[in-house]
């Protein structure tokens, strides 16, 4: 997987960040949490429900604001993924639809895409307290697939 990562076409800022995120290095509210980088009075729930505490899992897939994301995307792309226990399952279960080389490539391209446009908007909820619905969130997948 870390191997397809490289060959991508995203932009290298995309594929540095998946490559951490799949490593379960990212700064969420949890990783920061174990690394004693946040008071212990501090909230880890996640930015997007506030229903559960921030981990990898959670924000990227379980999230109710971003399995919309998800399920949008998939509409998009006219496919079906079932919720996965881990990014790597989900990435797997993404590209097992591909059978042609190129539409996985693009498949692989949008999924690393779709990973960028849900850490970005929580980044910019918790940073500059903006707020980005699913819609503009999907669109602005579709318009960097385009790019």
């Amino acid at each position: 997987m870390f191997r397809n990562l490289w060959k991508s076409k995203a932009p290298s800022k995309v594929l540095a960040f998946s490559w951490t995120l799949l490593l379960d290095r990212i700064p969420t509210k949890v990783n920061l949490m174990r690394r004693h980088l946040l008071a212990v009075d501090d909230s880890k729930r996640c930015v997007f429900c506030g229903l559960e505490d921030e981990t990898v899992v959670h924000l990227f897939l379980q999230c109710r604001v971003t399995s919309r994301v998800w399920l949008e995307v998939m509409r998009w792309f006219q496919f079906n993924v079932i919720t996965s226990p881990n990014l790597f399952f989900h990435i797997n279960g993404w590209l097992g639809e591909m059978h042609l080389k190129k539409l996985k490539r693009g498949a692989w391209l949008i999924w690393l895409l779709a990973i960028w446009v849900i850490w970005k908007p929580r980044n910019d909820w918790i940073f500059n307290n903006r707020v980005k619905e699913v819609d503009e969130m999907v669109d602005e997948v579709k318009v960097l697939s385009w790019q």
